[in-house]
């Protein structure tokens, strides 16, 4: 049984922390930590919501390469289903390499190899294959180059069969942040952004709860829409049509904050396919992302739903009935 399908790029993260100012020229530093694991965002969200006891499986795309092979060994150990995720001959697997500032765990550069992520369909999603799916989540909207011009549809056709949908649409390399995404939020009944992608796809420049408001216009009225803003140390906020709820992140020893947002993305998923109400899931949510920090990479730290359930209880959710402005 799959309840949720994470729909995006499969690929490692390579974590290198403790990175100083970089020089080249022949130079040589010595750093913290380097680990491979996990990469990706929806494949980060997957493995934190298959930690918290959400069936849930993967459709993308992989090359018959040593990171192909390590992340369907690492998902399937994670209770990840992958038998949705593809595999092309001769195919390149893409990669990231993540540096941590050495001054700032918060701060970091990506370097991503695309590989075969371009090669992921929309028609991947196999609706007939699916009979248990409850909820769609679409991860980095603006990578999926193969499959991007009928996303829109496949929302719009999910959604016709009574399945909720979400999209996290990640950072826009070009920074144009179109590509048919604005148009298609009319289905999506979540919608998961940071403050920089909230201003981008709004095109907004008068603050991020402002920006919200105006992404949360465009989405679907026949549904409880929400746009959850993800703020890093100052928690997240979710808004409805009824209001904006907020819950400040605890206080943490931060050792890596790589696919903390991810994982507050599976926590809230969990708790809304759980039935609960968006303070609750929101509360779940937070508490997930922060105990994502506390080990390098994006994955090794997230938290079984007892754990991230014990921690959430002692977070205020706080709550306006008007939208802000």
């Amino acid at each position: 049984m799959i309840e949720l399908v994470a729909f995006g790029e499969v690929n490692p993260d390579i974590v290198v922390t403790g990175v100083g100012e970089l020089a080249f020229g022949q130079s040589e530093d010595i750093i913290g930590v380097t680990t491979m694991t996990i990469g990706s965002s929806v494949a980060i969200m997957a493995s934190g919501a298959a930690r918290l006891g959400v069936a849930v499986g993967l459709v993308g795309v992989i090359g018959d390469d040593g990171f192909g092979a390590f992340m369907l060994e690492r998902l399937a150990e994670r209770g990840v289903d992958t038998s949705l995720v593809r595999t092309i001959t001769g195919g390149r697997t893409g990669s990231s390499v993540i540096l941590v500032r050495a001054d700032d765990a918060n701060d970091r550069h990506i370097l991503t190899d695309f590989g075969v992520m371009g090669d992921l369909l929309a028609t991947d999603v196999a609706l007939d294959q699916l009979p248990d799916l409850r909820h769609l989540h679409i991860g980095s909207w603006f990578l999926q180059t193969g499959a991007v011009a009928a996303l829109p549809q496949l929302l719009k056709a999910v959604r016709a069969q009574g399945i909720t949908t979400s999209v996290d649409p990640n950072d826009d390399p070009v920074r144009e942040w179109d590509l048919g995404l604005p148009a298609a939020l009319v289905d999506v009944d979540i919608l998961f952004c940071n403050e920089p992608e909230a201003l981008g796809l709004a095109r907004s420049e008068a603050g991020r709860l402002d920006a919200a408001r105006q992404l949360l216009a465009r989405m679907p009225t026949d549904s409880p829409s929400v746009v959850v803003l993800k703020c890093g140390a100052e928690g997240a906020y979710a808004l409805t049509r009824e209001g904006a709820w907020h819950v400040q992140a605890p206080v943490m020893d931060v050792v890596d904050t790589v696919g903390a947002g991810d994982s507050l993305t599976a926590g809230f998923l969990a708790a809304r396919l759980s039935g609960e109400p968006i303070g609750e899931a929101l509360r779940l949510g937070v508490a997930a992302g922060s105990l994502s920090t506390q080990a390098s990479g994006g994955t090794t730290a997230q938290p079984e739903l007892g754990a991230a359930l014990e921690l959430a209880r002692t977070l205020k959710v706080t709550h306006e009935p008007v939208l802000p402005h």
